[in-house]
């Protein structure tokens, strides 16, 4: 039995939002009620941007396993659905934390972020406008000048790749600062972290969609309206 504030030895706890719950992983409620469920507490894992990804997948296995309904046949049909919504929840978690990328603009949104918007680094704007006016006179060019036109889109596209694999680098550092904030107290150095990791995610994603579209010689901004 449950008293108010008290588990007792006989409770299961729900992984996501430590409510007493039924044996089989996370409980429904976490993913219904116009509620957000923390995938991280789904998975056992603190709000850290550093992931054991063979520890998080043995623990989606063992998951799978416990809420899948193809392993409880016997119970009633309510309760298989129950489970059933309980392994979606799961798979949903599993497949948001194992991506890096995904992983950071899962945990910027928990935390109340602002929604990711691409953005152009400011140091590269200058290159940005020249490389969709150079897609642009591709696009409008004979085809004797379409050869010389095809060289210098590579060459800025080149130039972007270099920007993103030093903002890869810059990520992967500012993740490692927010694991340390997270565990300082310190609130103001976490925000600035945080916010960080926002703008670099956003210029991230604005850069491969430029690079896209540098490399299939479409006009840059198509794919960021």
């Amino acid at each position: 039995m449950v008293q108010e504030g008290v588990v007792t030895e006989s409770t299961h706890v729900c992984r996501a939002c430590g409510e007493a719950a039924e044996p089989q992983g996370p409980c429904s409620r976490c993913h219904e009620g116009g509620g957000r469920s923390d995938y991280f507490a789904v998975m056992g894992l603190s709000r850290r941007l550093a992931v054991d990804l063979a520890a998080l997948e043995a623990t989606y296995h063992r998951l799978s396993r416990e809420v899948h309904p193809d392993f409880h046949h016997a119970k009633p049909p309510a309760v298989r659905d129950d489970l059933l919504r309980r392994s979606a929840l799961v798979n949903t978690a599993y497949r948001t934390l194992r991506d890096f990328h995904v992983r950071v603009a899962y945990l910027l949104e928990l935390e109340g972020g602002d929604a990711l918007k691409p953005q152009a680094p400011p140091e590269l704007l200058e290159n940005v406008i020249e490389a969709q006016d150079l897609l642009e006179r591709s696009r409008e060019a004979p085809p004797s000048a379409q050869a010389a036109l095809a060289e210098e889109i590579r060459r800025e596209a080149d130039r972007f790749r270099d920007r993103l694999m030093g903002l890869e680098a810059d990520l992967r550092r500012r993740a490692e600062e927010w694991d340390t904030a997270a565990g300082s107290g310190d609130d103001a150095f976490r925000g600035r972290v945080g916010r960080a990791l926002h703008d670099l995610l956003a210029q991230r994603v604005y850069l491969t969609n430029l690079i896209r579209d540098l490399e299939a010689g479409t006009p840059a901004g198509m794919s960021h309206a």
